[in-house]
């Protein structure tokens, strides 16, 4: 039986311009090193992380950190959740809607406690969790791994499948969004990494590092 592949997002804070229409404007995002990450436009890079790793079939979740907030509840209602059901509607994927973490718009230690608290209640035994770190405040994506690494290491039989970051460029002559997602699971693993050359007091941390994550020497 094949695990339940959970997808984790934030929901992005971008409003208006001056004119009344939406910032938050579909991407069309290339791929850095990953070919599975290639898709058409969309506004959320968690989107092509769904559509690369999720088989048609396959039992998802998808996770939503939602701001208290008109803006994040506008993308949330207005792009978010139809992105995703169409995108599960056309893969049919086995997917009982977007589940909601509600955080405050609150950037006390508390409030970060509290997501991390609930993002680990929402993970459980036996799901390949995947992650998109490109939007939030600052601390957010800090929170979404520590989240990911205590489920990795402490839950029953959790993996990280994949972690993306979506870097927004510029438009093209046409109008259109461009940008790049990055994959950034390797990073993600070098926690681990880290942790077991400080107890072995590597000499030289990084070219070990590259070494264990297959990344090459660094001297291209």
């Amino acid at each position: 039986m094949s695990k339940i592949k959970t997808f984790i997002a934030t929901i992005p804070f971008q409003g208006k311009d001056g004119r009344g229409n939406d910032l938050l404007t579909p991407v069309t995002y290339a791929p850095a090193g990953n070919t599975k990450l290639a898709y058409g436009e969309t506004r959320f890079p968690i989107i092509p992380v769904m559509n690369g790793y999720a088989e048609r079939g396959d039992k998802i979740r998808v996770l939503a950190i939602l701001t208290d907030g008109e803006n994040f509840r506008h993308n949330h209602e207005t792009y978010f959740v139809p992105e995703i059901s169409a995108l599960a509607k056309e893969k049919a994927y086995d997917f009982s809607g977007v589940e909601v973490i509600s955080v405050p718009d609150d950037e006390s230690i508390d409030a970060q406690l509290k997501l991390f608290a609930d993002i680990i209640a929402k993970i459980g035994d036996g799901e390949e969790t995947f992650a998109c770190i490109t939007y939030g405040t600052k601390p957010t994506p800090i929170v979404q791994t520590m989240a990911l690494n205590y489920a990795y290491k402490l839950k029953k039989d959790v993996s990280v499948g994949c972690v993306v970051y979506g870097r927004f460029m510029h438009k093209s002559g046409d109008g259109r969004g461009v940008g790049t997602i990055y994959d950034t699971t390797a990073l993600f693993y070098m926690d681990g990494i880290v942790n077991r050359l400080a107890e072995m007091k590597a000499a030289n941390p990084e070219k070990a590092i590259r070494a264990l994550l297959e990344l090459g020497d660094g001297d291209e």
